[in-house]
């Protein structure tokens, strides 16, 4: 039992190790489209931003999954015979190209390698969301004053605006610089105790506003599996701009929510622009990734967006070359192994 299982194991490691590396230029494509499309949606709303940068990380996530699958399918009898390489190649040359790409560097040798450095790094990252969590839930259980009773009432009355049913819990905690909104089935807003020294009640209001509109619209569920996307496809770029992007387009998506809610678009820029003067290298922790901050995205931005609403700056298409050079350098090294593949067919 034990023989058969560590030879599937050492079975499925190239066909990994595969995957991963054509998920470079992957990738590169899915982020092309990405880059286009967000550069056209430019002017429309951060909804349409967001669903498009929402389904390009989905993509990634599902690339390489569909190449394992294909490879494990195509795999058997592409290495079957050397003599039948050539006549796969007229017949499938897609499955060809996916298994001869990472072939004709030899890298065979080099995929057990190749596995394990994205497997320690896979890891590491997953460990950090994954103590990131639990740090959350710690401060979620911190004790409370009565100042938190008053609050948790002004809570339930933003909440109220937004058609929230379910109850959602307030704490007051010392450990993090801005307001956060944190769990799925049992929402809880994180209040920085030293937040309401130095801000007026209208403009704290305004910041729990924004983490309300998060709970809305459950961003802290696709959060967090938008955080397992970038550990699993750390060794991508792109995951990593489209994370980003996501992140920005939520912010302001939040920021429209709350601002319809309270009915005063300044007094949201006016607390953000609060938020940011006192944030500062010496300030409290900062919350890990799965938690949504106030402060995320770019907060000058943000405030233009409410002030405003008409100006609007896209730097989707500065990346669009380099996507376009790497996604072609991946074309041409398919259609390169394509044709070395296919040159015994000519010398016979």
């Amino acid at each position: 039992m034990n023989d058969a299982l560590a030879s599937m194991v050492l079975a499925f490691v190239p066909v990994l190790g595969r995957a991963l590396l054509h998920f470079f230029w992957q990738g590169a494509l899915i982020g092309l489209v990405a880059t286009l499309l967000l550069h056209a949606l430019r002017g429309a709303k951060p909804q349409a931003r967001y669903a498009v940068a929402c389904g390009a990380l989905l993509a990634c996530a599902l690339a390489p999954v569909l190449t394992i699958a294909w490879l494990l399918i195509d795999t058997p009898t592409l290495v079957a015979s050397p003599t039948v390489a050539p006549v796969a190649v007229a017949k499938d040359a897609f499955a060809v190209a996916m298994y001869v790409v990472p072939q004709a560097w030899n890298l065979d040798d080099a995929m057990p390698l190749i596995v394990s450095i994205w497997a320690c790094g896979a890891c590491a990252l997953l460990l950090r969301m994954t103590l990131g969590v639990w740090w959350i839930q710690r401060l979620c259980r911190a004790p409370q004053d009565a100042v938190s009773a008053t609050w948790q009432a002004r809570l339930d009355a933003l909440a109220s605006r937004f058609g929230l049913r379910r109850r959602i819990a307030l704490r007051l905690v010392g450990a993090i610089a801005s307001p956060a909104s944190v769990g799925w089935w049992r929402p809880v807003v994180l209040l920085p105790s030293a937040l309401l020294a130095r801000m007026p009640i209208e403009l704290v209001e305004a910041l729990l506003a924004h983490e309300l509109a998060h709970i809305r619209r459950h961003d802290y569920l696709v959060n967090l599996l938008q955080s397992a996307v970038e550990a699993l496809l750390f060794h991508h770029p792109v995951v990593w701009w489209l994370s980003h992007r996501i992140r920005v387009e939520r912010e302001q998506i939040a920021d429209q929510l709350a601002a319809e809610a309270i009915g005063e678009p300044r007094r949201l820029a006016l607390a953000l622009s609060e938020l940011s003067e006192s944030l500062s290298p010496a300030s409290p922790l900062r919350l890990p990734a799965p938690a949504l901050a106030a402060h995320g995205g770019h907060l000058m931005s943000r405030i233009e967006q409410l002030v405003r609403p008409a100006l609007h700056r896209s730097h989707a298409g500065r990346i669009a070359f380099p996507l376009l050079g790497l996604a072609v350098a991946g074309v041409a090294l398919i259609a390169h192994a394509q044709a070395g593949s296919a040159t015994p067919v000519v010398a016979a």
